[in-house]
This record gives C-alpha cells, structure tokens and sequence, in this order.
C-alpha cells in the first residue's frame, strides 16, 4: 500500500483529491484511472479519514469490479475499522497470487481475531515475500507480545534495531516487554549497552532512565534523563518524568520546576496543569495551586480530579462554599467506574478532609438516589471510623430507595460484610446467602471484590462454596 501515492507529486495528488471529493458533492461522473484511484485511496488510508475512503473504495469497485488491488485494500480498511471477519471472508474469496500484502493484510485480521500464532504465520510469509523487513519483524515482534512470549519477541525488535538503530518506538517496544516479564535489570544491562554503541540515543537514554525507574533506583533514572535532556532539552516527557520521581520523594520545589519546565515544552496538557498544581498544593502555595488546577480544568472540563484538587485547596483556604461548588461539579460528570469514587472519596478521608469526603458521597446519592455504590461509598467512611451501626444505616436507607433487584443484592452483601465486621456473625452470614439468593452474578461486582479481601471468616468461605462463589482476590 502506498506505491501509487508515492509516485505523484503533492500538487497532483492535491488536485486529483479534490476533483474526487467534488465529484462526490456534485453527483457527477468524472473518470479516473486505476493508478490514480489507488493514489486517492492510499491518501486516505494515510489520514484515516475512514469516510471518504469507503467511499473511494466503493466508486472503484464500481468502476473496476473484481480489481484485485481494490480488493485487497477494502480487505485493509476492514482490518482498520475492526471488521476483522469481513476482511478475511472478504481474503478467503480473493485469493492470495504470492503479494506480501495480501499476507500483511491477513495477518492484521488474525491478530484482531486474537488468533496470534495465524498472524505469526501470515507475516512469515510476507518476510519470505521480501516484505518490508522493519514492518514485518515489528508485527512478528508484537504478536509474540500477545502471546506473552518476550524472548521471541525481543529477537524480533533487536532485528529491528539492527536495521533501524534510532527506532526510538522500538526501543520503547524493548523496555515495555523487559517490563512486562519482570526483568528490568536485564533492560537497564540491554541498554547500557546499546549507549555504548550509540551513546547519543535520545530513545535509549530515556528507556534507561524507566528501568531504573521502575526499581527505585531513583537517581539513577534522574541521571538518565538529564543525559535525554543533555541531547535534546526539548524533550518534553523527560521534565516530566523527573517532576514525577521527586514528587513521589516529596521533592515539591523540584517538582515544580520540571513540572513547569514541561509544560514550555508541550501543547496544553490536562495531566500536567493537574501535577503542577498538586505540587503546588502539597508545598502549600495554595493561590498557585488554584491557578493550576484551573488551567487544569480549562484544557479538559471533564477531568474530575482537577476539581477534587480545587475542592481541597480550597478547602485548605477556609473557602468552603468554593470546596463544595467543585466537589458537586465532579460529580455531575460521567464516571463509567462507580469504584473510582469510593476510592476517591477513602482518598480524601485518609488525607484528612473527611468533611468534603462525606459531602462528595451525599451529593452523589443526591443525585443518583437509585445506585447502591453511592450508599456503598458513604457507608465505607463510617467503616474506616469503625462506626458499623452508621454504615449500616446507610445501607438501610439504600435498601429503602433503590428498585432494582441487583442494587439491592450489591447493598445486602455490603450489609452482611458490615455485620461480619462489627462481629454480628449470624446476621452477615444471612445477609450474605440472601444476596447470593437475590443476585448471584453480582457476586462479581468489582465494587464488592475490591472490599472483601478484608473479611477473613471461615463460615463465610463455606458459604460462597457452596454456592460456587469464588473471591477475585484467592
């Protein structure tokens, strides 16, 4: 793919695109060969602009029925619009005449299919093909990672490397697979000796600096990434990462200046602005805190944790009226993962502001009084206060609001659970088999897995096995 949109001149394909498109507008017929059908088609595939190239897909099928290269890259863009079954459908009625393309494309399709060692195979044949060697080693390389097979896989990215040695994705591809089999100490030898024979790799430097990283070796990974920024002081990810390693120290005054060095050197970043302030906050500069928090929320008015920040900083500042305005903006935002509020709301308790935590969680039920991960949440702050007979009183009064038969059995294992805990063995346990009775299948709520790992009781296992029941953390 890509030959024909190769061999015309910008200007001429610019022109032969905008005589396709205006064609489209007008209904009209214009003629177009195959060569520059093929060019229009590839221009598209290299935008992704997924419309128009189903459309000049289809117009040349129409012009020239059964093309075996129109064909084969309707095949490509069913690979890239997850269609994976319709492509090979559509490759099992082509037929292959030996073009690596054809087994580039198949192997795409099986990969989707999660049929890895088929896409293995399928881009063999293309190497055998004297397909490109980086692309087909790379897809070999990944589909390997699939199969969690990291020793093939890193054959196949040092063949990369080999070929392309300032490949910088691939050497993120190496340290991700050295990461991903728990080997960082080899990564950091790989690379150390990679430096050797390349000692201005930007991308070596930088993957060094993650392997260091991801076994405390601290200062280390900082060493690195100043030799990044030594090569390239642009390198945007590099003040970044070093702002994360001294805020994780409580470093807060580094922090701050290669949090801020960073965003020079980026486009407005969402996750940036919100470190920048979190820093701030947590060196009490609170007016920089509020600014930051709020460039924040102006790149992205849907990150929530930007207002959870301006709620505790504003908080800090004695202006509560502000603290719940942000808190009860958070809330009206969606959130897929109901059990990313519970440790929202646990997070702010723990760091001492258990009045915007519970705040959060009436707010939440206020507005969403049929969903029992709201009462949830509210009952676990009286749990982490030991104060059991107020968490059962929230679930009480969830049991009392909420219709649907799966809320209510998510709110009697939390009922039976609380019980256990406060010692009330015989009314859990009752709780617990009457949820399993009402809804078993909400055994398997993330919410209730992520808090029974706390409940260590005999009766309760012989419980869930009779019923089949297996905690998601044994």
């Amino acid at each position: 793919m890509g030959e024909e949109f190769e061999f015309y001149s910008e200007e001429i394909l610019k022109e032969m695109v905008e005589r396709f498109q205006a064609m489209l507008k007008t209904n009209d017929l214009f003629f177009f060969d195959i060569d520059e059908l093929s060019a229009i088609i590839d221009y598209y595939f290299e935008n992704g602009d997924m419309v128009l190239l189903e459309k000049a897909l289809y117009f040349s099928l129409e012009q020239y029925p059964g093309n075996y290269e129109f064909l084969l890259k309707k095949a490509q863009y069913y690979a890239l619009s997850n269609q994976a079954e319709k492509g090979l459908d559509l490759l099992d009625e082509l037929g292959n005449i030996g073009d690596s393309d054809f087994y580039m494309t198949k192997g795409s399709l099986l990969s989707q299919l999660q049929h890895y060692r088929e896409a293995i195979e399928e881009f063999t044949h293309a190497l055998n093909q004297n397909h490109d060697l980086i692309e087909v080693y790379s897809n070999i390389a990944f589909e390997y990672e699939n199969l969690e097979q990291y020793d093939k896989a890193l054959s196949y990215l040092s063949k990369v490397l080999e070929l392309e040695p300032d490949n910088d994705q691939t050497l993120s591809e190496i340290g991700l697979c050295y990461e991903m089999a728990n080997r960082s100490k080899e990564a950091i030898t790989f690379f150390n000796k990679f430096i050797d024979d390349y000692p201005y790799s930007k991308g070596a430097w930088f993957n060094l600096a993650i392997s260091h990283s991801s076994i405390g070796e601290n200062e280390k990974a900082i060493d690195a990434y100043e030799y990044v920024l030594a090569i390239d002081t642009e390198y945007a990810s590099a003040w970044f990462n070093i702002a994360n390693i001294y805020f994780s120290t409580g470093d807060f005054n580094q922090a701050i200046i290669y949090y801020s060095e960073a965003i020079k050197r980026e486009d407005p970043d969402v996750v940036s602005y919100y470190f920048l302030g979190e820093a701030y906050e947590q060196n009490e500069m609170l007016n920089d805190a509020l600014k930051n928090y709020k460039k924040a929320v102006s790149v992205n008015v849907s990150f929530i944790e930007a207002y959870i920040g301006l709620a505790r900083t504003y908080f800090k500042l004695g202006d509560l009226e502000s603290a719940y305005e942000n808190l009860a903006k958070a809330t009206v935002i969606d959130e897929p993962m109901p059990l990313f509020w519970n440790l929202r709301a646990a997070r702010l308790h723990e760091q001492g502001y258990g009045q915007l935590a519970r705040f959060l969680t009436n707010h939440l039920i206020k507005i969403n009084p049929e969903d029992s991960a709201y009462y949830i949440n509210k009952a676990l702050l009286s749990v982490f206060d030991d104060d059991y007979t107020e968490a059962l009183n929230v679930i009480t009064e969830g049991l009392d609001k909420v219709k649907k038969n799966n809320q209510k059995a998510l709110l009697f294992y939390f009922k039976g659970m609380f019980q256990l805990l406060a010692g009330n063995e015989k009314k859990g346990l009752a709780d617990f088999e009457f949820a399993i009775l009402l809804d078993k299948k909400e055994f398997e709520n993330p919410l209730l897995q992520s808090e029974l790992s706390s409940v260590e009781n005999s009766a309760l296992d012989n419980l869930f096995e009779r019923y089949n029941l297996k905690r998601n953390n044994l």
